[in-house]
Formats: C-alpha cells, sequence, structure tokens
C-alpha cells in the first residue's frame, strides 16, 4: 500500500501536516472523489473487512465503498501522516432500534485541540470534522446535527435535528469482533438493506447525487431536483460511470432485481 497512490486517487495535493485543516482537507478530498456505493454486496460477490481489501477495491481498482471500506482505509491514511486516530463502533438508527444496531457502522475519532468525529462512509455526507459537542454543522447541501443521547452515547444525525437517518456512538475504542459480526450480518443475511437496494452516493461540486435503485436524487443548496427514473441497463451504466465513476460488471444480470425492487416499493409506478 502507498499513501502517495490514495492521495493521487483523490487529486490530494496540498501539504500534509497534524492539524485541523489537513484533516478538513483530507475529508472532502476522499468524499468529492470516492462514491459511497455497495455494489459488491448488492451483486453477491465477496466481501472481505480488511485493510488490504479496502485499499484494492478503493484506490487500485478505482471503486467506491462502504462504510467498513472508506473508514478503514481512512484510518490508515491518517495514522499514516500522524494524526492520532481512534476506530468507533457506531450504531445506524439506534434511536428506534435498540443495542442491537451497535457495530453495524465503522466510524472514527481524531484527536486534536479536542476530539472530532470523522466519518467518510457515511453516504460521503460529512465534508468536514464535526467536534464533539452539541450543534448543528453546514455540510452543503446538508446538515449534521450532534447530540448527547445519554448513558454516554452521542448521536449524529444526517440533515439536521429532525432527521429521521442517525447514528450513535460512544467515544471510545470500537468492539472489532463486534463490527465483524455486524458486518457479516449486512453482507450476507438477504434482509439486509444493503442486499436488496443498490446504492451510491457522491458529492459532485456543490450537488450531492443519490442513487437507491433506478432512482436518482440531486440535491442542490436550498433546491432539490425531481427524481429521475433510470429505465434502462444502457442508462443505468452511463449514470453508474459518468456520474460516479463506477463499473459494475455484472449489470445485465442484476437488472431484473433492481426492476423488482421498484415494482415492491412503487406499486403504482407502472414499472
Amino acid at each position: 500500500m502507498n499513501l502517495n497512490d490514495y492521495l493521487t486517487r483523490i487529486s490530494y495535493s496540498a501539504p500534509l501536516r497534524v492539524d485541523l485543516a489537513t484533516l478538513n482537507g483530507l475529508i472532502e478530498a476522499h468524499v468529492r472523489a470516492v462514491p459511497f456505493e455497495n455494489l459488491d454486496i448488492y451483486a453477491e460477490r465477496p466481501v472481505e473487512w480488511s485493510l488490504d481489501a479496502a485499499y484494492d477495491e478503493i484506490v487500485t481498482r478505482k471503486q467506491g465503498g462502504w462504510c467498513f471500506e472508506m473508514n478503514t482505509l481512512f484510518e490508515w491514511v491518517l495514522s499514516e501522516i500522524g494524526f492520532d486516530v481512534t476506530r468507533l463502533s457506531g450504531g445506524v438508527r439506534r434511536e428506534k432500534a435498540g443495542d442491537v444496531a451497535l457495530g453495524n457502522h465503522l466510524c472514527l475519532m481524531v484527536s486534536l485541540d479536542r476530539d472530532y468525529l470523522v466519518d467518510v462512509g457515511f453516504g460521503g455526507s460529512q465534508i468536514s470534522a464535526i467536534a464533539l459537542e452539541e450543534a448543528e454543522t453546514l455540510h452543503r447541501p446538508l446538515r449534521m446535527a450532534l447530540l448527547d443521547a445519554g448513558d454516554g452515547y452521542w448521536r449524529m444525525h444526517e440533515g439536521g435535528w429532525r432527521s429521521a437517518m442517525s447514528y450513535d456512538f460512544r467515544a471510545e475504542p470500537a468492539d472489532n469482533a463486534l463490527l465483524q459480526r455486524q458486518h457479516d450480518v449486512q453482507v450476507e443475511d438477504p434482509n439486509s438493506i444493503f442486499r436488496k437496494t443498490m446504492t451510491a452516493k457522491i458529492r459532485r461540486g456543490r450537488s450531492y447525487h443519490t442513487l437507491r435503485g433506478q432512482m436518482l436524487e440531486t440535491n442542490h443548496p436550498g433546491s432539490k431536483e425531481a427524481p429521475r427514473i433510470i429505465e434502462s441497463v444502457d442508462e443505468m451504466r452511463t449514470v453508474l460511470r459518468d456520474l460516479f465513476g463506477l463499473e459494475e460488471p455484472d449489470l445485465e444480470r442484476l437488472w431484473p432485481m433492481l426492476t423488482a425492487r421498484r415494482k415492491q416499493m412503487f406499486p403504482r409506478s407502472g414499472a
């Protein structure tokens, strides 16, 4: 593994210093260059949780990744530069699901003058480090809100205080065995959202693009485009390649799964 190859992958050329400006520059460069995606999981290809596998996926093959890949790689990058970084265990939707959700998300904490949440694997929504204090911060076109969830937990809301999408975490080293179990469940369980819905997310300019199955949504600061339905294999291949920078070799095989899921989710759409 080579740090310079990673920096080339994310088009980062500024000096590397152990400070907040460098940390924020790396976060933003990563989420603008590397899409969040679950193509391997959705296609039921083997998915391994390891630094070597994450590096191969994101740097060598120039694909994207999900939290276990993105933040595992980013943890290595930050450590190589000299940051004090701690792996955290998060629980997406723990607010409603309870502690059973713990470990289904991997995020990071970086300690500088204070402790910061760092997460390049939550759909690319975070574009700068977030101090561990109750506050709402702007990550255009999104807002992120961090609050005290009690019992030593923090709760991160994607989209502001009233957002339904959130995850909880404690500012302490993760239980890697728990993370491994939750990783395997999300990869292997047919009821996992990662197995049921093909997803990709990326920032381009000031816009934030989200692909869920055949539905493409684009958010801009202060506005949102009408959802676009991807109607064919060729159109999907073009969107994946040109917008997200992704290649999906099994798209012909996956297309019936995508259309069936759309009919299930939107039975009156005429799909």
